[in-house]
């Protein structure tokens, strides 16, 4: 019902003049009709289109990281020094000599290309996704996807301590919205694309396709929230993107694992203490990654593409002595689960990856975080597990349970995810009888890290991202009612229908309100006077002792109850350009017993805000 200030039919008819705004209805489902059954066609085949060239995507990128480790880290000896190749220095083979100085040669092409034509592509690249998502409308430059395939294929085939999800998560993404911008879908789409295509490229290239989907849409939030509106167009895109990739690659897991039985519960309590540990080293993992960039890489004064250099220089200094932290170790970790490295060397692996990963990362070089965060979690639950095998044998029988629950657990905590990791790790190796457990060590582990993320772009939850704002904003308003603005014991005030033009003048001068009701003898609403009412009065002095209340009142007035909701009142303000409304009473519209203010308003919807984020 619209407010019209000077609406005759109105004034004639009483339930119009002193209406009272209804709350909203419920929205209706939307019938499938001709329009909504096309919108659904256009996004699934948008979500193949998608999951198509992210599953490509995936493969080329793939493929480059292959051909840059034979590169860098095979042919170039063979070119270099081929009468040294089966030769050893101070008994050091050859290679590991060289491998102190190609990740520095690596870092540097890496810089140079990404700070030349792409700064927003270095990095991990999930946290760029998540950034585009929340602030930037889900736009992607174009060359971003191009940029980042080549410094981290350059990156990692140069044996930087990184990961493919980062690089193959802007990659999709990039072509997602890229397309959207294409087609000129509004932002909402593009972000939906975004995601689409970030869940397509994980889930193809670490054959993971639900737990992919579900990393995209949790990725985005620290605390329990999903991007639920994407998980459909995720999975989609993921399945597609898992099934190209596949054709490249064939269907087997990336880990393969021994059979292993369920957890019993006699085991439980020592997986408590692997959480503990995965809390414990995730908090410090993401204090050295961080802290390695902000106090160390960032403060240096030499030229930003300088600096991915120096952090593979350092790289093949620990690389020499450890040389299982170049790449991102998934041989290493198959190797663990085959029961084939050392207790004392899996305790060296945890920290030395740690280093090591921020060496390459944190001075700006190309890659991702994922594989590290597996390989650093495959690790501790190797330490965890063989330790308490050997001080409780007939209790623990499996260590290599231990190894993948870890994997889960740690990245779990460190991204904040603790459903995608332990649905991704599940895929990644086929141990699904360990989810129990694994469920156990992520939540824990997530717990007790609380804020402390890899992903700093992450926002708590949805009602904290920009891109939500505005839905978050009426929900609010409608959940509000107007008896949660006012406030008690709020006095208005009324003008009579005869009170003359000076008295009006001198209350209106000392009153805070804009609007005052004007009610008759009998104390009913007939009418409402703004500022604006007044000052028009004021252009004939002439006139002032002769205008009274009701000659100046607009009759056609809209009011409130107490029980309608915050956005109908906040509508009906706009809709005639006024700061306050008349709150009736429910059972007799006539009776006015306070009014309500945008300020009132606004107050209240602040206080909401700040109460709903303390009880997340």
């Amino acid at each position: 019902m619209k407010y019209s200030r000077s609406n005759k039919a109105n004034a004639a008819n009483p339930h119009l003049i002193y209406g009272i705004m209804q709350t909203m209805p419920a929205k209706i489902p939307e019938p499938f009709t001709p329009r909504r059954i096309k919108r659904i066609w256009r996004g699934t085949l948008l979500g193949i289109l998608v999951g198509i060239v992210s599953g490509l995507g995936g493969i080329v990128f793939n493929h480059m990281i292959s051909i840059g480790t034979r590169l860098l880290s095979g042919d170039m000896v063979v070119h270099l020094i081929p009468s040294l190749r089966d030769a050893s220095i101070l008994g050091f083979p050859v290679e590991r000599w060289m491998m102190l100085w190609i990740p520095a040669l690596g870092g540097l092409i890496s810089g140079l290309i990404v700070f030349g034509f792409a700064p927003e592509a270095e990095g991990h690249g999930t946290d760029a996704m998540i950034e585009s998502f929340h602030r930037n409308k889900g736009i992607v430059r174009k060359q971003v996807p191009v940029i980042k395939t080549l410094a981290s294929a350059i990156t990692i085939g140069s044996g930087g301590s990184a990961g493919k999800e980062g690089p193959i998560a802007q990659i999709g993404s990039g072509f997602g919205s890229i397309l959207a911008s294409v087609l000129k879908l509004g932002d909402n789409e593009r972000r939906i694309l975004l995601l689409a295509g970030a869940a397509g490229g994980i889930g193809a290239i670490f054959k993971a396709p639900l737990g992919a989907a579900l990393f995209a849409a949790e990725v985005l939030y620290s605390k329990a929230d999903f991007e639920f509106e994407g998980i459909i167009p995720c999975i989609l895109s993921s399945v597609v993107a898992f099934m190209v990739f596949t054709f490249y690659d064939g269907t087997g897991t990336i880990f393969h694992i021994p059979p292993l039985s369920l957890a019993t519960p006699a085991q439980l309590p020592f997986y408590l203490v692997l959480g503990l540990l995965c809390a414990v080293i995730g908090f410090l993992y993401v204090k050295i990654f961080y802290g390695m960039r902000d106090r160390v890489f960032k403060p240096l004064p030499i030229p930003r593409y300088l600096k991915p250099a120096l952090g593979g220089l350092l790289l093949g200094v620990l690389g020499f002595f450890l040389p299982e932290v170049f790449r991102g170790g998934y041989e290493w970790i198959q190797s663990a689960i085959n029961g084939q490295i050392a207790i004392g060397l899996m305790v060296a692996l945890v920290f030395g990856k740690i280093i090591a990963t921020s060496f390459t990362i944190s001075s700006g070089g190309s890659g991702g975080v994922f594989a590290p965060s597996l390989f650093i979690g495959s690790m501790l639950g190797g330490v965890c597990g063989n330790v308490c095998h050997r001080i409780f044998p007939k209790i623990i029988n499996e260590p290599a349970a231990f190894i993948l629950v870890g994997m889960g657990g740690f990245f779990a905590g460190v991204a904040k995810t603790p459903i995608a990791a332990l649905i991704m790790v599940a895929e990644m190796t086929g141990g699904y009888s360990l989810i129990l457990p694994m469920m156990i060590v992520s939540s824990l582990s997530y717990l007790l890290l609380g804020r402390v993320s890899l992903y700093e772009k992450q926002v708590d939850t949805r009602l904290d991202s920009p891109a939500h704002m505005g839905e978050y904003a009426v929900d609010i308003m409608e959940h509000l009612r107007v008896k949660d603005a006012v406030l008690p014991g709020k006095k208005v005030e009324t003008f009579p229908d005869d009170m003359g033009f000076e008295k009006m003048l001198n209350s209106m001068i000392g009153s805070s309100q804009q609007d005052f009701p004007v009610v008759d003898r009998d104390n009913n609403l007939v009418g409402m006077i703004s500022m604006a009412d007044l000052r028009t009065a004021m252009a004939d002095p002439s006139l002032h002792r002769l205008l009274i209340a009701k000659d100046i009142a607009t009759a056609g007035v809209m009011a409130v109850t107490m029980d309608d909701n915050l956005n109908t009142a906040l509508k009906a303000m706009a809709d005639v350009n006024v700061r306050e409304l008349p709150v009736v009473a429910k059972e007799d519209p006539r009776k006015i017993i306070s009014i309500v203010s945008r300020k009132d308003i606004t107050r209240a919807y602040h206080q909401e805000i700040v109460q709903t984020r303390t009880r997340r």
